[in-house]
């Protein structure tokens, strides 16, 4: 691989090359997962099994189709310099409900270790306003989840 086609890799990322829209949007909620994983700089096991339990149920997947998908967005997500693309992704192909069920997921994800760290919340609170969903919805996501 040349020097020119290092580059373009670096700045291109690899889900804007994927010809299947659901498993663009798929990847991009899963690198969103990994990175609130990563938010508090922890590498909790509860919190890769939660994304694991997240992405089997929300997208209908079995154990082999759950590790595909982690495996196809863990390099990207350690990779990305931005979430940009991820969340135009989304934003372009989700609904509003669609979008808020990723946002329950990431604070399923955020709460696996039982606690929240600022780091997190700040994320959570970022990608809320990202996605362009309403102050409401962030919240609605939040009680879903912790049941407050």
């Amino acid at each position: 691989m040349g020097l020119f086609d290092t580059l373009r890799q670096a700045l291109e990322p690899e889900h804007h090359t994927e010809r299947d829209p659901e498993r663009a949007k798929r990847i991009a909620a899963a690198v969103l997962l990994l990175e609130m994983a990563h938010a508090d700089h922890e590498h909790d096991l509860a919190e890769y099994d939660e994304i694991r339990r997240q992405l089997k149920t929300h997208f209908s997947l079995d154990d082999v189709e759950v590790e595909d998908l982690i495996d196809a967005a863990a390099p990207r997500a350690e990779q990305s310099v931005s979430l940009y693309s991820y969340l135009k992704t989304l934003n372009d192909g989700l609904a509003p409900e669609e979008k808020r069920e990723v946002l329950e997921m990431l604070w399923r994800v955020a709460y696996a270790d039982q606690r929240l760290d600022a780091q997190e919340e700040h994320l959570l609170r970022e990608l809320a306003e990202l996605l362009y969903l309403p102050h409401s919805e962030f919240i609605r996501a939040k009680l879903a989840v912790t049941g407050e």
